[in-house]
């Protein structure tokens, strides 16, 4: 039977290690965050705030639990938007729709979230990787499959930040955006900018736009922003 659990406090350490080390590093091992970054988000939630729902059997049992997959997502307080970050599916799991699961609920928990704090929702992004300059044969199969799911392509230029000391910034993934109904053909601008601006000071520490790549980044996004 599969059930799900969202961690929440330190209790969840040794559920989250268990995640982290058999289901999520095999899939995002060349693009990790440390485990120590989620870690301090679950037990002292920061400048934004972390959700990691896990799904599977047995989940209020870490030594024993199976975890079939789980999906990371990270709220964004001043430009209003959530940020989906990782969704994974253990091998043994797949093909049974688990994936469209755990993000329809992670889209769901970042409106819930929004609205509990008095605001809606501005935008939901995620990354993928660039069918054109990952090297990666499975990144057209995966943006497909966002596509069908909802995502479209934002037609800006994007560069994954360092997650973590020693961690170079990604070059090859797209933005894209998660939009419900029929996909408007525009975003506007100022949600785009808005969000990689506090998302880039967040996670590097740094006036975005005083970066030549990441000001040249925000310099670069207009009035409205393409969808397709």
């Amino acid at each position: 039977m599969v059930g799900s659990r969202t961690l929440a406090s330190a209790v969840d350490l040794p559920l989250l290690a268990r995640f982290y080390d058999e289901v999520y590093l095999p899939a995002f091992a060349h693009q990790r965050e440390p485990r120590e970054v989620w870690e301090a988000g679950l037990i002292a939630p920061g400048a934004y705030r972390r959700f990691i729902t896990l799904a599977g059997d047995g989940l209020d049992d870490a030594a024993t639990a199976r975890i079939d997959g789980g999906v990371t997502c990270e709220w964004y307080p001043r430009s209003r938007c959530g940020l989906l970050t990782y969704l994974v599916v253990a091998p043994g799991a797949r093909g049974g729709g688990l994936g469209r699961r755990l993000l329809d609920g992670a889209r769901a928990a970042l409106r819930d979230h929004a609205a509990a704090h008095g605001t809606a929702l501005a935008a939901t992004f995620g990354e993928v990787a660039d069918p054109d300059s990952s090297g990666d044969p499975e990144a057209a199969t995966r943006l497909a499959r966002f596509r069908r799911w909802g995502a479209r392509l934002v037609d800006a230029r994007y560069v994954q930040p360092s997650l973590g000391p020693g961690l170079a910034r990604d070059r090859h993934l797209r933005l894209i955006a998660f939009v419900d109904g029929a996909p408007p053909a525009m975003l506007a601008g100022s949600v785009v900018a808005g969000f990689l601006r506090e998302f880039y000071a967040v996670t590097e520490g740094v006036d975005p736009e005083a970066d030549p790549e990441l000001g040249a980044i925000l310099a670069a996004i207009g009035a409205a922003v393409a969808l397709r």
